[in-house]
């Protein structure tokens, strides 16, 4: 019996095509600005640290508001003096990636004791702050 490799060696190059320009693809974006999710994301750094609740969440969709209520706010703003000190500000242009429909943007921060990474997603095409997270080698060591 005589196998015709021909035909799977061309559909596993194309896969393998496939695949590489999927990589080449624009980042979708959320529906602002690279400048006015900039602006949302320093907004909200500088009210943790003036401890104002309605300018930090102004900007968060529904589920963000429900995740992170105003009597959590102390906690988080908390946490973030004792290890990284006030937010002084944002170092440079957000990387941008996208996953599961959502944008990405990370953020270089300067902080008083360190610099901090701060990721803000939205929806793609959405107005809306959907997720926060930060990351730094202090707030590390105080969630263990």
């Amino acid at each position: 019996m005589k196998i015709n490799w021909k035909f799977p060696c061309i559909l596993g190059l194309a896969l393998v095509l496939l695949a590489g320009l999927s990589g080449c693809l624009p980042v979708q974006k959320a529906g602002l600005t690279d400048q006015k999710v900039a602006s949302v994301t320093e907004n909200l750094l500088k009210a943790i640290n003036d401890n104002d609740y309605p300018a930090f969440s102004h900007d968060f969709g529904p589920e963000m508001k429900t995740a992170l209520p105003q009597d959590k706010f102390p906690g988080l703003r908390a946490m973030l003096a004792k290890s990284s000190g006030n937010f002084i500000s944002i170092t440079g242009a957000p990387s941008l990636s996208n996953s599961q429909g959502y944008v990405i943007y990370r953020f270089q921060t300067k902080y008083e004791k360190e610099n901090v990474i701060v990721t803000v997603t939205f929806a793609i095409g959405g107005q809306q702050v959907e997720g926060l997270f930060f990351n730094s080698p202090n707030l590390r060591k105080a969630s263990q």
